[in-house]
C-alpha cells in the first residue's frame, strides 16, 4: 500500500512438495497441521515507518502483537531529500534499535520490501510500463537478494519473532492476470539467500498478481519449510477506494468520484453482482483451497476501507470474521499512515490537510479493536 492510494493494488481492479525439515530448519508447515487452531494470531497493523510511539501505540491501546513495517525505500528518499543508497542505509542503520523496541513490547516485526534502492528506477517509463520495466531488470533481482541478505544478517542472531515479506504485491501488467513470470524464481533465490544466513525466521510470500490471490489457484509451495503465503483484501476497489481523488502515476484517469457506495452492495469488481461476507469468502478461494491442500500458515497482511466508505465498520468486521475463522493473521492498514486509512480519524470525506482526530472512538475502530482484544486472551491462555 503507498501513502496514498495503493498503486499495485488499485490497478487490479478493470507449490505440492514433500514437507521436511531442512538442515536447521523447524517443519513448520508440516506442524501447522496440527497446531494450526491452538496457536496465537497475529493481529495488528501495518505502518509506514517504525517509529517508537507508533510501536508503543500499537501495543498498548489497542493490543497489537505485531506490526508489519512497509520498507519504502524510494518513498522515504523523496521525504528526507535522500538519494535511494542513503535511504537504505539510513533504513539499516536504524532497524536494530527498532527491533529493540518490538522486542521489548513482545511484538512480531513483519519487515516487508516495497521498493529496492535502484537508481535505475528513476528511467523507468510511467503507467504500467513501469512495472515491466522492474520485472526486465535484472538488477533489481540482485538487489532484492542483497537487501534481503543484509536485513538476514542484523536478525540472524536475534531471539525475537520476525516476519521476512519478500517483496509487496509483485505485479507484471504484461502477464498478468498471472504473476509476473519471473516472480517465482526471484522470490526462491531471495529465500535460498536469506537461509544462508538465517535459519530460523519465517518468510513471507505474496504471490499475486499484486495484491490479488487469484495465483494461488495453481501455485506449488516454494522450497522451505518455514514459509507463511499472504495476500492483501481490498475488495471490492469500487467500494474499499471510492472517493480517493489523489490517484498519482496510475493508469486511473480519474477519482472513484462516486459516494455514499453502501456495504454489502452492487459493484463491478472480478465480473461484478452482489457483493457481501460470502463473496468475500468466494474470492478468496483459491487462498482457501491453497492452504488446505499445503497445510500452510496464511497472513492477510493488508486490508482496509477508506474511512467515509459507508458502512465501512461493517465491511471490516464481515472480513476480520472470515479471517478469524479461518485461523489467518492480519494486519489492518494502517497505524500512524495516511489519515483516508486511520481508525483513528473521523469518517468525514477530506484532505489529509484537513483530517481531524476524532474525539471518541470511530465505529472502525471499536470493530478492529474488538478483534485486537482477542491477544489479551490468547497471551494469557499461553502462560497457563
Amino acid at each position: 500500500m503507498l501513502r496514498h492510494c495503493p498503486l499495485l493494488v488499485l490497478l487490479c481492479l478493470s507449490f505440492a512438495i514433500p514437507v521436511t525439515a531442512q538442515d536447521g530448519l523447524p517443519a513448520f508447515n508440516q506442524s501447522l497441521e496440527s497446531s494450526t487452531a491452538r496457536k496465537q494470531l497475529l493481529r495488528g497493523f501495518t505502518v509506514g515507518r517504525m517509529r517508537e510511539r507508533s510501536i508503543d501505540k500499537a501495543a498498548n491501546k489497542w493490543h497489537a502483537n505485531h506490526v508489519r513495517y512497509m520498507i519504502r525505500t524510494q518513498f522515504q528518499a523523496r521525504v528526507q531529500k535522500l538519494t535511494y543508497q542513503q535511504s537504505w542505509d539510513k533504513i539499516i542503520n536504524d532497524l536494530p534499535g527498532e527491533l529493540d523496541q518490538c522486542k521489548k513490547l513482545g511484538m512480531t516485526a513483519v519487515l516487508c520490501l516495497f521498493e529496492l534502492p535502484n537508481d535505475n528506477a528513476l528511467n523507468y517509463p510511467k503507467g504500467r510500463e513501469k512495472l515491466t520495466a522492474f520485472w526486465n531488470d535484472d538488477s533489481n533481482r540482485q538487489l532484492l537478494i542483497k537487501c534481503w541478505q543484509q536485513i538476514a544478517q542484523i536478525c540472524k542472531d536475534r531471539d525475537q519473532d520476525i516476519w521476512f515479506e519478500i517483496l509487496n504485491e509483485p505485479l507484471d501488467w504484461q502477464d498478468f492476470p498471472k504473476p509476473p513470470k519471473h516472480w517465482r524464481s526471484w522470490a526462491q533465490q531471495a529465500i535460498n539467500a536469506i537461509r544462508e544466513i538465517d535459519k530460523k525466521h519465517p518468510v513471507v510470500i505474496e504471490v499475486g498478481p499484486g495484491g490479488l490471490c487469484w495465483a494461488f489457484k495453481d501455485f506449488e509451495p516454494l522450497k522451505d519449510d518455514y514459509i507463511i503465503y499472504a495476500t492483501h483484501q481490498y475488495q471490492p476497489h469500487q467500494y474499499t477506494h471510492q472517493g480517493i481523488k489523489n490517484i498519482k502515476q496510475t493508469d486511473l484517469k480519474q477519482a472513484y468520484l462516486d459516494m455514499h457506495q453502501p456495504w454489502p452492495g452492487e459493484y463491478s469488481d472480478t465480473g461484478g453482482g452482489w457483493w457481501d461476507k460470502s463473496r468475500l469468502r468466494t474470492e478468496l478461494k483459491p487462498l482457501i483451497d491453497f492452504q488446505q491442500r499445503h497445510k500452510v500458515r496464511v497472513y492477510i497482511s493488508e486490508f482496509s476501507a477508506i474511512k467515509w466508505a459507508p458502512d465501512a465498520e461493517k465491511y471490516l468486521r464481515d472480513s476480520i470474521e472470515l479471517y478469524e475463522e479461518l485461523g489467518w493473521d492480519w494486519s489492518y492498514h494502517a497505524l500512524d499512515e495516511w489519515p483516508g486509512w486511520s481508525l483513528e480519524h473521523t469518517d468525514d470525506f477530506d484532505t489529509p490537510q484537513q483530517a481531524r482526530l476524532s474525539q471518541t472512538p470511530t465505529e472502525r475502530a471499536k470493530v478492529v479493536k474488538h478483534f485486537m482484544d482477542r491477544n489479551l486472551q490468547d497471551s494469557s491462555r499461553s502462560r497457563h
